[in-house]
């Protein structure tokens, strides 16, 4: 009966929160950039002896500046590393078509006619089928970032919002949470200080697998003589992100590209790298991601599948944001009061 109980209440606080996601969101965001901007603003008031809106109006305006930055330089590169996806994909479609077909020739003699016809179709098939969905994937997210650019404008009363809402978190949050019964304010604070700290350390710790997995990926593709070194890199460092997959998604395709067009020893090489990659990901993630923030890969990974399952692509990138929010949320005790019975 409890169980039922505690269920339903969830369900009711889900559902909830999803209905009214288009009114908090902007409240949601000013949460997250009050949170980045509470280190740097309290720097600011103690050691530059800013007063309190100056320090915390300069630490917002610094966040955002990285964030804005940030999106922008993404942005920028992911378009050169799609628009260049779109050029040489099919070309190599064709390449890794011609040895297939080569190796069917060699053993043609042993099959009918009716069979080679059936293979060669199906082969293709394929090529053709791999070239679209490519076209349409990298058609959709160049669209999806164009629409979001262009998108920012027409939200200007949600940035509006969404800034009021950060500066007066950051400034007087603690204050409207004092208003609040002691046992609710002590464990309010709790979570958003614990979020503000996970917050941070999850940041922290996904620029350093970036930037380590963008370097490793560059210095090796660069010594392996590989075109267009920046954009296949950046694809590698992004593709970390994605827990447990990682950079598999790039680098395994490609290795069993080269053995298919009879390139061992470029697929061996590429296989060094690769495991490189991987080496350095399982020695690092655990400290900063798992040992630092406390969330597994598997969560992650189930936090951003959730997220773009109900929210899109936002959502993919905000899910573990809320997983991190959910667990402060948890370890504040907030959750143990709402199911006490008194």
């Amino acid at each position: 009966m409890r169980f039922i109980h505690h269920f339903i209440v969830l369900l009711a606080i889900g559902l909830a929160f999803y209905w009214f996601m288009p009114v908090l969101k902007p409240f949601i965001i000013g949460a997250f950039f009050a949170a980045a901007a509470q280190k740097p603003a309290h720097f600011l008031q103690k050691k530059g002896r800013f007063s309190s809106s100056l320090s915390i109006v300069s630490a917002l305006i610094f966040v955002a500046f990285l964030f804005g930055a940030g999106c922008f330089i993404v942005l920028l590169i992911a378009a050169r590393t799609v628009s260049h996806l779109i050029a040489v994909i099919p070309s190599y479609m064709d390449i890794a078509t011609f040895h297939i077909e080569h190796g069917m020739d060699i053993i043609s003699a042993r099959l009918s006619n009716t069979q080679e016809e059936t293979i060669i179709q199906l082969i293709q098939t394929l090529n053709g089928s791999v070239s679209k969905i490519t076209g349409d994937y990298a058609e959709t997210w160049i669209l999806s970032g164009t629409s979001f650019m262009l998108s920012i404008p027409g939200a200007a009363t949600e940035i509006i919002v969404a800034a009021l809402s950060a500066f007066f978190i950051a400034k007087d949050g603690g204050h409207m949470i004092k208003m609040l019964p002691v046992s609710v304010h002590e464990r309010l604070l709790f979570t958003f200080t614990d979020f503000s700290s996970s917050f941070r350390s999850f940041i922290k710790a996904q620029c350093i697998l970036f930037s380590a997995t963008f370097m490793t990926a560059a210095l090796g593709l660069l010594l392996l003589r590989t075109p267009h070194v920046v954009e296949v890199a950046f694809l590698a460092a992004v593709a970390e992100f994605i827990p447990i997959v990682g950079s598999s998604l790039i680098f395994l395709p490609w290795i069993a590209f080269f053995l298919l067009i009879g390139q061992p020893v470029s697929a061996a090489l590429l296989a060094v790298l690769y495991t490189v990659l991987m080496i350095m990901r399982q020695l690092l993630e655990p400290k900063l991601v798992s040992g630092a923030v406390g969330l597994h890969p598997l969560a992650v990974l189930f936090s951003m599948f959730a997220g773009l399952t109900f929210f899109g692509a936002a959502g993919m990138a905000a899910g573990p944001f809320l997983l991190l929010a959910i667990l402060s949320v948890h370890r504040s005790g907030l959750l143990q009061m709402l199911f006490t019975k008194r």
